[in-house]
């Protein structure tokens, strides 16, 4: 028996007088283009469409009249369907002529996939339409089609109103309006933002970057949780009219409560604090309240965020932002993958984390959207009935889309491939507080993955971050400082081992006993105040060591075998004879991937230019440590015998002199003491323990002149007096004879050079592998260190080069058909 619906009275108004309301009576609608009520127990997204018909009339002065819903292309089920279509007039509508705007509506809260949209989209290009817009119940985005076959659709800013048709410039500033104008307009709300807390609180421009972003962390908390809306003055004023007099102002409340929610992420200390005026910080709203930051892409308030902070700070900031043409070249060379763990120990302002995380999402992306355009042909192929289509498909379309979800309610991890990745693979550490902090802030700007970021110093352990364990690391370390051995574990604030009873129960429950290690030790090295160098096979002993060659280590260590690392380094680490050394050692753990020049006006400050390239290693696997054993075990059988001949001749051919001074009379008693079984010989030469690192044979030692033998039966006594003749006549040519022992030492030496020379030359040989080498002449950075649209940059072919040696990698390396690249310095 059919459900019997009672009547509803019809309303005498489209909607009602209150700001966003609809027309509603329990699970019915009001829908007023259709003047009938609809049952939207199961229709959420009939409710996106009303409301946006509200917003169309009431923003943007349309009428009912022009517009029209649920409307297709032709009769029949298969016809492309828009589900509100807006036209110039009510002429032009009745006259089924070219509508303006074309718009479908989604329930689906995530940001704008315009794939999803397909109806819309395929209505918009039958019907020959210039502007689509996507909505649901977050986001909202406005397409222009661009003429052509099939036609391009280029996101833009702004959707025209209803006064705009009449006027032919207004229209094309808005088909101009891009949308990177979208994140100029946020970017210069930021620094307004800034002017204000210099001006009014007189704020240097560190300190005034602190508190906006505490300002954006409340504003997120406020909106992204959901909870109280948007936040605008509007919603300062409601809170302020039901506070307490003994209550915080509004604001220094809305900054606890936020500092309560991020607590796990160690953003904020207990003691901090807004620190600014109740008018200034309404003022600061007013600015920002035009952008809900639930509701901006992650693409639009990220970028501008960056751009905010790269202007507004590259000067007090600078050592903390790596220069976004070199971030994104990085990124795609290494090519990070869905599920690998991707780690910058010095992450600064976080631009190596973000874009990696952009990378691998937006290959997610990709998959899902291939995996939707399969599910939505085997739904159609079953020709259902039309609703019944819709309904799979959107069905369908909604558990892909969960996939996409960075994190859950209330800022908690979700179990989504881009949950996964935002919340297990994404790990970081700066030692400067404002610089983990921007981190964090950029990160979340860009769509989360901020849990694994943290205030700590990146030569130590902390939460996931331990040896062994990426598959990924890219970084920029400091350069021109030094890492000293009075800087102990445990000394500073960010170098403590945390003893949390909470860290330690999470820790120990996800990383499991690889982390337990590595804490233990920390925590030994703490209670022995070791310093961090001694951590370090290359620091251990010393007094200090340049911080970018720890750190070269340090990134090799957090490896796991097979894993890749990308790192910027000053060119002295490179081709300066006196760090060959450290090239040895890292060339004995890791292959050399590639290496690309950069231009000097790429590292340029105010007071120096550091000449850097940018290094690519992959560390050792099992397979590639037992080659290289195998390379030395062969070089050293193939080798040793000749440099040791060549030792044996040279100790042969100086004993004579380092033996008896060069004097005649000793030489002729050492000569008659033989006879009597009594001899004086230098000893053979030997090889002293090899060095710690890098891989070489010890250095040749050879001991001074010593007695061997016993006199014949019967001949003590004129031994004896041989002897003690000898001695004297050696005594008197002692000197000559130390000369000639120190110079057969010196002479040893560059047998020992040649030696290790000629092994590192062979093992070369039988380790041997195709390096990467390139040297691009523009890198979309100017001399001034502007980067953007408009500034040369040779990456894309460098790129190109770099798939194309690796596909010639990947089919055998023939040397016939090998690609146009040179090999690095192997000094």
């Amino acid at each position: 028996m059919a459900k019997k619906i009672s009547r509803i009275a019809d309303p005498n108004t489209a909607f009602p007088a209150s700001a966003n309301e609809l027309h509603r009576d329990g699970d019915r609608l009001w829908v007023p283009l259709r003047n009938e009520w609809r049952d939207v127990s199961n229709k959420p997204e009939e409710v996106v469409r009303q409301r946006f018909i509200r917003i169309l009339i009431e923003e943007y002065g349309y009428s009912l009249e022009q517009m029209d819903q649920e409307r297709r292309t032709l009769h029949g089920h298969r016809s492309p369907r828009a589900d509100i279509v807006v036209w110039e007039s009510l002429d032009e509508k009745t006259a089924s002529r070219t509508p303006i705007l074309v718009i479908e509506c989604k329930a689906d809260g995530i940001e704008i996939l315009v794939g999803d949209y397909y109806q819309g989209e395929s209505y918009t290009r039958a019907v020959g339409c210039e502007f689509f817009i996507a909505t649901n119940s977050r986001h909202t985005a406005t397409f222009r089609l661009v003429p052509g076959l099939p036609g391009e659709f280029v996101a833009i800013n702004e959707i025209p109103k209803a006064a705009d048709w009449g006027n032919a410039k207004r229209l094309q500033e808005i088909r101009d309006s891009l949308r990177a104008f979208n994140r100029k307009e946020f970017q210069d709300l930021l620094f307004k933002c800034h002017s204000i807390l210099r001006d009014v609180h007189k704020m240097d421009p560190g300190r005034a970057f602190d508190t906006i972003s505490k300002v954006l962390f409340i504003k997120m908390y406020v909106e992204r949780t959901g909870l109280h809306g948007t936040f605008t003055t509007d919603y300062l004023d409601r809170r302020d009219a039901s506070r307490m007099p003994n209550d915080p102002l509004v604001h220094d409340g809305l900054f606890e409560l936020t500092k309560q929610h991020y607590r796990a992420d160690d953003l904020f200390s207990e003691t901090d604090l807004l620190d600014i005026s109740k008018e200034t910080f309404r003022r600061i709203v007013k600015e920002l309240e035009r952008f809900d930051l639930s509701k901006t892409g992650d693409d639009i308030k990220g970028l501008a965020f960056e751009r905010f902070l790269g202007t507004t700070f590259r000067g007090e900031l600078g050592q903390f932002f790596t220069p976004r043409p070199i971030v994104d070249f990085m990124v795609q060379l290494i090519d990070p993958r869905e599920r690998e763990l991707i780690c910058d120990p010095a992450a600064g302002s976080g631009g190596f984390l973000i874009r990696a995380f952009e990378y691998v999402r937006d290959h997610i992306v990709a998959d899902i959207q291939a995996q939707k355009d399969e599910a939505r042909a085997l739904i159609e192929a079953e020709a259902l009935p039309e609703e019944e289509e819709d309904r799979e498909i959107e069905a369908a379309f909604a558990r892909f889309n969960e996939q996409l979800l960075p994190s859950g309610d209330n800022n908690q991890p979700i179990d989504s491939r881009v949950g996964r990745l935002a919340w297990q693979c994404i790990y970081g550490t700066d030692a400067e507080p404002r610089a983990a902090r921007t981190a964090k802030m950029n990160m979340i700007m860009h769509g989360d993955g901020h849990g694994g970021i943290h205030h700590h110093d990146g030569l130590l352990d902390i939460n996931g971050i331990f040896g062994g364990r990426f598959d990924v690391v890219l970084t920029n370390p400091p350069f021109g400082s030094n890492v000293g051995s009075d800087q102990k574990v445990g000394a500073s604030a960010e170098s403590k081992v945390s003893l949390d009873l909470a860290y330690l129960d999470r820790c120990e429950i996800r990383y499991g006993r690889p982390w337990q290690l590595s804490h233990r030790l920390h925590r030994q090295a703490e209670i022995a105040k070791t310093p961090i160098l001694d951590l370090f096979e290359i620091g251990k002993g010393k007094n200090n060591r340049p911080t970018e060659l720890i750190f070269v280590e340090r990134c090799l260590n957090l490896l796991k075998p097979g894993g890749r690392m990308g790192i910027v380094l000053p060119d002295g680490n490179l081709n300066n004879p006196s760090l060959a050394w450290l090239r040895r050692w890292a060339e004995g753990r890791a292959r050399l991937m590639a290496v690309v020049s950069l231009p000097p006006e790429t590292f340029r400050s105010s007071d120096a230019t550091v000449k850097a390239s940018l290094v690519f290693l992959r560390r050792f696997t099992e397979t590639d440590s037992t080659a290289w054993d195998a390379a030395w075990a062969q070089a050293q059988a193939e080798l040793d015998n000749g440099f040791d001949a060549q030792r044996n001749a040279l100790h042969a051919a100086s004993a004579p002199a380092i033996l008896t001074g060069g004097d005649t009379e000793a030489a002729r008693l050492l000569s008659e003491l033989a006879t009597l079984g009594v001899r004086r010989e230098l000893p053979p030469w030997k090889l002293g323990e090899p060095p710690p690192y890098p891989r070489a044979i010890g250095r040749t030692t050879q001991a001074a002149p010593a007695w061997t033998g016993k006199a014949q039966h019967g001949q003590g006594a004129k031994a004896a007096e041989l002897k003690r003749q000898a001695q004297v006549a050696l005594t008197q040519a002692q000197g000559a004879s130390a000369v000639a022992l120190a110079a057969l030492k010196a002479a040893y030496r560059p047998i020992d050079e040649a030696h290790n020379a000629a092994l590192w030359a062979r093992v070369r040989e039988l380790f041997d592998y195709p390096v990467f080498v390139a040297a691009p002449k523009t890198v979309g950075i100017t001399s001034t260190g502007e980067t953007g649209e408009g500034v040369a940059n040779d990456f894309e072919t460098t790129l190109a080069a770099w798939r194309a040696f690796l596909s010639w990698m990947e089919n055998g390396a023939k040397a016939e058909n090998a690609p146009n690249f040179q090999r690095p310095s192997t000094a």
